[in-house]
C-alpha cells in the first residue's frame, strides 16, 4: 500500500490500518533512537511517544514532507527528554568492536551523530538527511564528512555494517498498545503494573538478584574471571548473545524453546539448526582456545550474523520485504518463499502442540472455520496463562485457529488475509504458486479446503503448476507441493466417489464441464490441460457420459506428466495403463510397462524420497528394484527395501553388494496379488511371475503406512533360472 493511502486511511479514522502502518516503521524509530545514545529501554519509549504524536499529526496532514521522514523529525524532539546512555551496558551489544563503536558515534556533535546514523544505517540521501536535521544540504554532507573524519579507521563500512546488525538484535521494548491509550492513562497503568508484581515476575526478580550476588560473591572470592583473555570473554558473551536472541524469539513467540528429549518430538523445529551451526561455530573457537590458536572474529561475526538472519521470525520476515519487494528478483523470491514456509510450518507445529496440551481448555463450539483469535480472548479471561500468551501471539505470525467436529481440540492454520496478498504481490510470479499452497491447505497438505468452488481449485491447480513447472530446485518443499497438487486434481476432479460428479441422468455435471473445459485450455505446456484435453474431447464425444482416456487415468499419472513437461518433452507422454483389465496384470515386454518402470526409476532418484512412490502399483516398483539392479545400482535398491526388513546400513548394503543375475525378460506376465495378506497388521501383496505357464511366488511388497508407497519386503531371489 502506497504511504498516501495510509495517510487517506487514518485521516478518515482506520486506526487498524495506521496500526498495521505503525508495525512496519517501529523498529526503525526504536532503533533510530538508540543508535542515537538511549538505552533500550528509553528507546522503546521514544517509538511510543512518538507514533502517539503521529496519531494527531495524521488527522491534519498536509503531505509536506514524507511522513517517513517526520517520524524521525518528531523522534529527535524527544530525544531531549531522556539522558543518554555512554557507554552502554555490555551486556546490550554481544561484540566488544560493536560496543567501541557504538561509543565513539554516541560521542559525536548532536547534528554528526544525526547525519551519520541516518545515511549509514537508515538508507536516507543527502536531501532527506537535510530535511529531518533542518540544516541545508551542503551543511548536511559537511556534517556527514566531518563524522566520517573522526571515524574512519580500517575496515570501517564493514564495521558499521556488523554493528547494524548487532542494532537489530537487540530486543524490542517498544508497546505497541501504549500508543493508543491516553497519557494519563498509560502513567497510571505503569504506577499499577509496578505495584503489583504477579508471582512469575516476582521469582524472577528474587532468581534475578539470587544469580547477581552469586556472581559478586565469585567476584570478590577469586579474581580468575579478571584474568580470563579476551578471547574467553569474547567467546563467553557470544554464547550469551545467542541464548538471548533464542529466548526472546520464543518469547516473541508466546513458546519455550524446547530443550533436551522434548527436541525429539520434532522432526524439524524454528532454530534447531541455527542452534546447530552455533555449536559447531563455538566448538571451533573452544578447539582455537585450547591450541592457543588466532581466532579470526571478522570470520565469526560473519558466522554469526549469517545464523541471526536465518533466525529472523516470519512477521519480521515480511515487514523487511514490504520495504525492500521483490517482485523483479526470481532468486531471491525462492530463497524467501521457501525460508517463509518452513519457519510458518516450523511455529504451527510448536503452536498445534502448544494447544494439543491445553485440549478441551477452549470449548467453544465451531462449524469448520477460521476463529477470530481476538474475540476468543475477549470473551475468555480464566485460560491458563500458557494458553493465552500462545493466543495472544500466533496472529503476530498470520497464524490463527481452526477446528473440526472429529477433532477435540484446535489446530493452527495460516489465515488468508491482506498479509498474504501483500507478500504475492511483492514476490516473483514464479513462486507464487508456494504461497497458494500454504494458504489453501493448512491440513497437512492432504486436500484442500472444502469452501473453494471448482473455479477457485482450477485457478490454485495452474498456479501450483506453474511455480512446479519453473522450480528446479525440486527440494522437500517441491515434493510437498507436487503431491498436494497431484492431491486437489485427482481428489477433486477425477474420483466419482457416490457419484458426485454425474447427475440423475448419467451425464457429468454442468459445474464439473465447465471446470474441466477451463483447466483443458490453461496453457500448451500445462500437464493438467494436457490429460484435460483428451478427456474433454472423449467426454464431448459421448455427450458427456464417458471417456476412455478418463477410465485410464491413474494417480500416478499427473507426477508422470509434470516430469514430462519439465524436460519438454509433454507431447511423448502417453496416457495408458499399463495392468490389463483385470487390474493386477502387466506383460513384462509391454513397452509402456518398460517406459513407467524407466520413468519412475529417474524421478525416485533424484533424491529417493518415498512420495515419489505414492500411488505407483507394486508390479511397477518391484521393476524399478530389478532395473536398479540392472543399472548396478545398489544405493536405490537399498532405499525401495522396507527398512524394518534391513540388517544393513546403506554404507553396508552398498559395500556387500553384488548384482544378482535375474532373467526378468524371460518371464511372460507379473501379478500383483492384492488381498487379505497382513504382517503385523499392514498390508503385503506377493508379486509372482508366469514362466512356461507356471507362476513362481519370488518376492513380496508391504506397504509403508507413513507414505502410502509399496516397498520390498522379501527381495526376489530367482525370477526365473529354472
Amino acid at each position: 500500500m502506497e504511504e498516501s493511502e495510509w495517510i487517506e486511511k487514518v485521516k478518515n479514522g482506520d486506526l487498524v490500518a495506521f496500526a498495521e502502518w505503525m508495525d512496519i516503521y517501529s523498529c526503525d524509530i526504536e532503533r533510530f533512537a538508540f543508535q542515537y545514545g538511549c538505552s533500550p529501554e528509553q528507546a522503546g519509549e521514544v517509538a511510543e511517544d512518538t507514533f502517539r504524536e503521529v496519531v494527531q499529526l495524521m488527522k491534519t496532514y498536509v503531505n509536506e514532507d514524507s511522513v517517513q521522514l517526520e517520524l524521525y523529525k518528531i523522534a529527535i524532539k524527544k530525544f531531549s527528554d531522556f539522558e543518554l546512555i555512554s557507554p552502554i551496558p555490555s551486556s546490550i551489544l554481544a561484540f566488544e568492536e560493536d560496543e567501541q563503536l557504538h561509543h565513539q558515534i554516541v560521542q559525536l556533535t548532536s547534528e554528526e551523530k544525526l547525519a551519520l546514523i541516518l545515511s549509514q544505517f537508515h538508507g536516507m540521501n543527502d536531501e532527506e538527511v537535510a530535511v529531518i536535521i533542518g540544516i541545508p544540504v551542503d551543511d548536511a554532507r559537511r556534517t556527514l564528512t566531518a563524522a566520517f573524519d573522526q571515524l574512519e579507521g580500517g575496515n570501517f563500512g564493514k564495521r558499521l555494517e556488523f554493528l547494524d546488525k548487532s542494532h537489530r538484535r537487540i530486543r524490542s521494548m517498544f508497546r505497541r498498545e501504549i500508543v493508543f491509550q491516553d497519557p494519563v492513562e498509560s502513567l497510571i497503568e505503569v504506577r499499577i503494573e509496578k505495584k503489583s508484581m504477579t508471582k512469575k515476575a516476582l521469582f524472577s526478580w528474587i532468581a534475578g538478584v539470587s544469580l547477581l550476588i552469586i556472581l559478586l560473591t565469585i567476584s570478590v572470592v577469586t579474581s580468575e574471571e579478571y584474568k580470563r583473555s579476551s578471547d574467553e570473554k569474547y567467546l563467553a558473551r557470544l554464547k550469551t548473545s545467542f541464548e538471548n536472541e533464542m529466548a526472546t524469539k520464543y518469547m516473541t513467540l508466546g513458546l519455550v524453546e524446547p530443550k533436551g528429549e522434548e527436541q525429539e518430538f520434532y522432526s524439524d523445529m524454528f532454530g534447531y539448526d541455527e542452534r546447530q551451526q552455533f555449536e559447531g561455530v563455538t566448538k571451533k573457537i573452544q578447539e582455537q582456545l585450547t591450541n592457543n590458536e588466532k581466532i579470526n572474529r571478522k570470520n565469526v561475526q560473519e558466522q554469526y550474523g549469517e545464523i541471526m538472519g536465518n533466525l529472523e521470525l516470519p512477521s519480521e520476515m515480511v515487514v523487511k520485504l514490504l520495504k525492500k519487494p521483490l517482485s523483479d528478483d526470481r532468486a531471491s523470491s525462492e530463497v524467501f518463499i521457501k525460508a517463509y514456509i518452513n519457519k510458518v510450518n516450523w511455529i504451527s507445529d510448536l503452536y498445534r502442540v502448544a494447544l494439543y496440551e491445553h485440549k478441551g481448555v477452549i470449548t467453544e463450539t465451531v462449524e469448520n472455520g477460521a476463529i477470530d483469535v481476538e474475540e476468543l480472548l475477549q470473551k475468555k479471561n480464566t485460560y491458563p496463562e500458557e494458553i493465552r500468551t500462545v493466543l495472544g501471539t500466533m496472529g503476530d505470525q498470520n497464524i490463527g485457529l481452526v477446528k473440526e467436529s472429529e477433532w477435540d481440540y484446535f489446530h493452527p492454520i495460516y489465515l488468508k488475509n491482506e498479509v498474504g496478498l501483500a507478500i504475492r504481490d511483492s514476490i516473483h510470479e514464479d513462486f507464487r504458486g508456494y504461497l497458494t499452497f500454504l494458504g489453501t491447505n493448512p491440513f497437512n497438505y492432504l486436500a484442500i479446503q472444502s469452501g473453494s468452488t471448482l473455479q477457485q481449485t482450477v485457478d490454485y491447480i495452474v498456479e501450483l503448476e506453474n511455480t512446479l513447472l519453473v522450480d528446479q530446485q525440486e527440494d522437500q518443499l517441491y515434493q510437498n507441493v507436487l503431491g498436494y497438487y497431484n492431491n486437489v486434481f485427482y481428489d477433486r476432479f477425477i474420483l466419482n466417489e457416490d457419484g458426485r460428479l454425474t447427475g440423475s441422468d448419467g451425464k457429468l455435471k454442468k459445474e464439473y464441464r465447465l471446470a474441466w473445459e477451463k483447466l483443458a485450455n490453461t496453457g500448451e505446456n500445462s500437464p493438467s490441460a494436457y490429460i484435460m484435453q483428451q478427456i474433454v474431447k472423449e467426454m464431448e464425444e459421448s455427450d458427456w457420459e464417458t471417456s476412455d482416456s478418463l477410465e485410464r487415468l491413474e494417480y500416478h499419472h499427473l507426477y508422470d506428466a509434470v516430469g514430462f513437461a519439465k524436460r519438454g518433452d509433454l507431447q511423448l507422454f502417453i496416457l495408458e495403463s499399463v495392468m490389463q483389465e483385470s487390474g493386477n496384470e502387466v506383460a513384462v515386454n509391454n513397452p509402456e510397462y518398460i517406459q513407467e518402470v524407466e520413468r519412475t526409476y529417474v524421478k525416485f532418484t533424484k533424491g529417493h524420497r518415498l512420495n515419489a512412490l505414492v500411488g505407483v502399483k507394486p508390479v511397477v516398483i518391484l521393476g524399478v528394484y530389478l532395473y536398479a539392479n540392472e543399472q548396478e545400482d545398489p544405493k536405490t535398491m537399498w532405499h525401495l527395501t522396507n527398512r524394518e526388513s534391513l540388517s544393513l546400513t546403506l554404507n553396508e548394503y552398498v559395500t556387500t553388494w553384488r548384482k544378482q543375475e535375474y532373467q526378468i525378460e524371460k518371464a511372460d506376465i507379473l501379478v500383483e496379488e492384492i488381498g487379505s495378506n497382513v504382517l503385523n497388521g499392514v498390508p503385503l501383496t506377493p508379486i509372482s511371475y508366469e514362466y512356461k505357464a507356471d507362476f513362481v511366488y519370488d518376492s513380496w511388497l508391504i506397504l509403508d503406512e507413513g507414505t502410502g508407497a509399496w516397498l520390498i519386503e522379501t527381495a526376489p531371489k530367482v525370477i526365473v533360472k529354472q
